[in-house]
């Protein structure tokens, strides 16, 4: 990719990637939308070529590459699929906690699962309690051996298939609350069942559901971390998530940008090739600008991620804001560029608006970005007044 610098090896991978997706992902992606049926071929395939080992240190038997290059993979899956691209994502949300807080013993048990090619799932979100996380009423309650966790938890992104999911509680310990923790809880496991499975407007071949916990015993090697830190642990899976989410919302961009031009290339109004109207000409241009514009916002992410800094919670939000942002109104205008048709589900920009929408509110809305942004800025500038 022009600017991008990547090692040798990943560089394969990335044309690797690209190889499957435009034989075999993006072909898929109006019928697995059409029938809301999750892509099980896709998750074979990406199986098939280790892409769950791209976020996995190779200590643990993964293949992990650098953070720019895993967005750049992201980018693409999700260019040729949405659905799939945030289900890749999320397994990787899902191991993000245990990479970066789980023991030595619980790296080498839980990461296994994903390089067997075991899908995640990622739970914070509750009826109650969305943007407002520290609001969860969930519990686990510590007793000999162990926690039980009781509640219910909402849009779980993969929830229904995943082999093991990654989800937040308030634990409790002798009548004393030590706030949120994550938990580590494998398929099976009794007193974990599947709730409700949402209807969506977009990405519907991505999975959507409700986990209820009832008396739900978990070891005590689930837990992840410290309880006592758990909303820094929290914060910094999201700082970590938002820029997966970032990514997938340009390579969206992406495809409904593409498909615009192609149409705009070959469609004739008043005697002309559509791209000849300098009005078309216009809307083309400040697409391709507020994409590359999200796009450099994305690598800039992780280039400080791969260089190790810590706070970058602006940044990531940034990135998250501005991509999700340009993927609704870039695919928004592919419509309008498309005209009639661009309603039509004969056109893949139909699809697109739809899954589009859904970046501006998965991992924090856009407006919870606008106050993270503002307050990491405010404390940067008045470290005294810090909330």
């Amino acid at each position: 990719m022009k600017g991008i610098l990547l090692s040798d090896e990943e560089n394969m991978v990335l044309n690797v990637v690209r190889e499957l997706c435009q034989k075999e992902i993006r072909p898929l992606a109006s019928l697995v939308d059409e029938e809301e049926r999750f892509p099980w071929e896709n998750v074979k395939k990406m199986n098939e070529i280790g892409l769950n080992g791209l976020f996995i240190p190779t200590e643990y038997g993964g293949n992990q590459i650098s953070r720019v290059a895993w967005l750049c993979v992201l980018k693409e899956i999700s260019k040729a699929c949405p659905s799939t691209g945030i289900i890749l994502a999320t397994n990787c949300h899902a191991c993000y906690p245990i990479v970066r807080f789980g023991t030595e013993e619980q790296k080498r048990t839980f990461l296994d699962i994903f390089l067997k090619g075991g899908i995640g799932a990622f739970s914070v979100t509750e009826s109650h309690a969305g943007s407002d996380a520290r609001a969860i009423k969930t519990t686990a309650v510590a007793i000999s051996g162990g926690y039980v966790l009781n509640g219910t938890k909402t849009f779980v992104t993969s929830g229904n298939v995943a082999d093991l999911v990654t989800l937040f509680a308030q634990v409790s310990r002798d009548g004393r609350g030590l706030g949120l923790a994550p938990f580590v809880i494998k398929k099976g496991t009794k007193g974990l069942t599947v709730g409700k499975i949402e209807k969506k407007m977009g990405i519907r071949a991505s999975t959507t559901s409700e986990l209820v916990l009832e008396d739900c015993f978990v070891p005590q090697d689930s837990l992840l971390g410290n309880p006592e830190k758990g909303f820094s642990i929290l914060l910094s899976c999201l700082n970590s998530s938002r820029p997966n989410v970032a990514a997938q919302a340009v390579g969206l961009a992406e495809a409904a940008f593409e498909a615009a031009v192609s149409y705009a290339g070959t469609r004739t109004q008043f005697g002309k090739i559509l791209a000849e109207h300098q009005g078309i000409q216009f809307m083309i241009a400040e697409m391709a600008t507020s994409i590359a514009a999200a796009w450099q916002l994305v690598v800039h992410v992780g280039r400080l991620m791969d260089a190790g800094v810590e706070d970058i919670s602006a940044e990531a939000s940034m990135a998250k804001l501005f991509a999700s942002e340009v993927a609704e109104r870039v695919a928004s205008d592919a419509i309008q560029i498309h005209g009639g048709y661009g309603y039509c589900r004969d056109y893949p920009v139909e699809r697109l608006y739809r899954d589009a929408k859904i970046t501006q509110i998965y991992e924090g809305t856009s407006q919870i970005q606008k106050i993270v942004i503002a307050r990491r800025l405010m404390a940067k500038h008045h470290p005294n007044n810090r909330r």
